[in-house]
């Protein structure tokens, strides 16, 4: 047993790992969500590695379950947007996760996000090439809101082929063939780009990145724009992790999402240094104070 939680905790990030060995506090959870048995021992520090917690979580939450088959696919965000794509909630524990504080900053920067790039970036003869666009939920969520313009086009890029089938099937539902395109392969590895786009969309892609894969990947990204291109991304800050401890422990600790939330300088200084030009960083909240740095940057010409 022992070997098992060494090795679980190899694996984690700092910022999941300092999680881990904080006690937080499930009381007051509906019993019909997490048994108590669960939220007394999902409270304790270092209790990822318990049989009786991961048992729990893998076979009542289907979150919990996709992480540890596929950390990679955004089918859980299709839980916690049910009204978006369809997808209603299963019972228990993904009604605590989805209607947490984190499930509902998920659904606002779903919203912001989509705003913005709808007032910003779907433009008249201009090209979009979402980074790690998985279902492609900000496309289909900008759209709805805005009538796509005469030669705009929106390419999709990312690994997962069960998102991107997922993609490919709205396509059809809403009659976008010509203005939504799907294509699988990694950004970060590629050799050769077939087209040069005017904007990239990077969004909770950095979220499981370290300091070093960011400035990497924000890189790699300006490979795929035109001279001058813009980019338009969001990460998790630590304000996460801080304000809903609870929603962390069990996709982290238990789920195996290796989240690393920075703090703001750091997500600024990390664009800086791969060589972006700031224009703007906004929030998901009114406040200005949410869960993610949304931000807003430039190539330099």
């Amino acid at each position: 047993m022992q070997q098992k939680v060494n090795s679980i905790k190899k694996s984690m990030s700092e910022q999941v790992l300092a999680l881990a060995q904080q006690v937080v506090d499930f009381s007051g959870v509906d019993v019909e969500i997490l048994p108590p048995e669960i939220s007394q021992l999902a409270s304790r520090p270092e209790t990822f590695g318990d049989p009786r917690v991961l048992a729990y979580t893998t076979a009542k939450s289907t979150i919990a379950h996709i992480l540890h088959r596929n950390p990679a696919s955004d089918a859980m965000l299709r839980i916690v947007y049910p009204d978006t794509n369809g997808h209603p909630l299963t019972a228990g524990l993904d009604r605590f996760l989805s209607r947490s504080l984190s499930g509902q900053a998920l659904r606002d920067r779903l919203t912001v996000c989509s705003a913005w790039l709808a007032e910003h970036f779907v433009k008249e003869n201009k090209t979009i090439i979402d980074l790690g666009g998985g279902s492609g939920s900000y496309a289909f969520e900008s759209l709805a809101t805005k009538s796509p313009p005469s030669g705009f086009r929106w390419r999709v890029l990312d690994l997962d082929g069960e998102s991107l089938q997922f993609c490919n099937d709205l396509i059809a539902v809403y009659d976008f063939q010509n203005v939504i395109e799907t294509r699988q392969d990694n950004f970060m590895s590629t050799t050769s780009v077939d087209e040069k786009f005017d904007y990239a969309v990077l969004i909770g892609v950095l979220c499981g990145m370290d300091y070093n894969m960011a400035v990497s990947c924000l890189s790699r990204a300006k490979a795929h724009l035109k001279p001058g291109g813009e980019i338009y991304a969001a990460t998790l800050l630590q304000r996460a992790f801080d304000e809903d401890p609870r929603t962390f422990r069990l996709l982290c600790n238990i789920g195996g999402w290796q989240l690393r939330p920075k703090h703001l300088p750091k997500v600024q200084q990390i664009f800086q240094d791969a060589g972006w030009e700031i224009t703007s960083i906004m929030s998901e909240r009114e406040n200005g104070h949410g869960q993610y740095a949304i931000v807003h940057a430039v190539m330099p010409t």
